[in-house]
């Protein structure tokens, strides 16, 4: 009893630490309005309307540690009247190369273009390494503001070229979205239209099991076999439970290389910490084991292994489950 108390008081400090840490160092939320004053808005404004779309050729190199992809699309726009687009890719990671496909036969209405440029989109990594992410494409001018230019979304002028598209290591929905919203500038004075146009991308399920997932669980379950081992070898249990939890670190650290620093916990991270805690808890059990041992008190090391080798795994197994099971219905419920 004296050693489950002075185990709770170590771990109850560490979390004191871990807390006082985090409410130390971690600014508070702010609060930060991105709609634009009503002065904005012209009422007497005689914008020219322009039809947009892209078709999508390629989608490529997606970069979880920087979210930069490459996207390869035809950009076609139609204006009511004679216009001179000046097009803005919003979202570039460096300088775009588009080129004018169109000739000017059209009354300088019609205008279209080849994009090849890399972008950059926000990363959602909760669902780690199972997440979904949105690729964006975000347009719009250079000069014209909604007074003198509104983009009008055209499904007829996008699409993907589903023949052509891969993301190494990612699936590609089917199914792409658009959007055209309103962007203020304060320093400038006026709302600026601009065109959104996304596809989403998912990994492969059954990979990233395999890859991420199962060799912690074989990590698992060899740690786990110190439970067969007898009271007197408990010598040899707590060097098997010290590998397998060192062995968890270094897998969750090479697991997060691949990912930039976040502020919250993905999937992985949880599962991770279920796994510490259940090793933790098979290393505490076995030093318990080697004190009595050494004591010579066997009778009570036997009670105290027969009773943890039925708790213990179960427990750990149990835990994965409902951690599971409370992680992806909070996000289908925040989704």
């Amino acid at each position: 009893m004296l050693v489950i108390v002075y185990l709770l008081l170590i771990f109850g400090l560490l979390f004191g630490f871990v807390y006082t840490l985090k409410r130390s160092t971690e600014p508070p939320p702010e609060n930060i309005s991105i709609v634009g004053p009503p002065e904005y808005i012209n009422p007497d404004a005689n914008p020219l309307h322009a039809n947009i779309g892209v078709y999508v050729i390629n989608v490529g190199n997606l970069d979880l540690t920087t979210g930069i992809y490459f996207m390869d699309f035809y950009l076609s726009i139609l204006c009511d009247r004679p216009c001179q687009p000046d097009i803005d890719i919003l979202n570039a990671a460096s300088s775009p190369e588009i080129e004018k496909q169109s000739a000017d036969t059209q009354g300088d209405t019609v205008h279209t273009y080849r994009v090849r440029a890399n972008l950059i989109t926000n990363v959602n990594l909760d669902n780690f390494p199972f997440d979904e992410q949105t690729l964006t494409l975000s347009i719009g001018d250079k000069q014209a503001d909604k007074d003198q230019m509104v983009f009008n979304e055209d499904s007829s002028f996008s699409g993907l070229d589903y023949g052509h598209l891969h993301v190494l290591g990612w699936f590609i929905q089917h199914q792409w979205n658009v959007l055209v919203t309103e962007d203020a500038y304060p320093n400038l004075g006026g709302l600026f239209s601009r065109f959104e146009f996304s596809i989403k991308v998912y990994k492969p399920w059954l990979s990233s099991f395999f890859n991420d997932l199962f060799p912690v669980l074989v990590i698992m379950l060899v740690g786990f076999l110190s439970f067969l081992l007898s009271p007197e070898a408990a010598g040899e249990r707590l060097t098997l439970t010290s590998s397998t939890l060192v062995a968890l670190i270094l897998f969750h650290i090479n697991l997060n290389s691949s990912v930039p620093p976040l502020a919250s916990l993905t999937f992985a991270d949880k599962f991770m910490i279920i796994n510490y805690v259940a090793m933790s808890l098979a290393i505490a059990i076995s030093a318990v084991l080697l004190v009595l041992r050494d004591s010579k008190n066997l009778e009570a090391a036997s009670k105290l292994n027969i009773w943890t080798r039925w708790i213990i795994p179960p427990l750990w197994a149990l835990s994965l489950f409902a951690m599971t099971l409370m992680h992806f219905h909070v996000a289908q419920v925040g989704a």
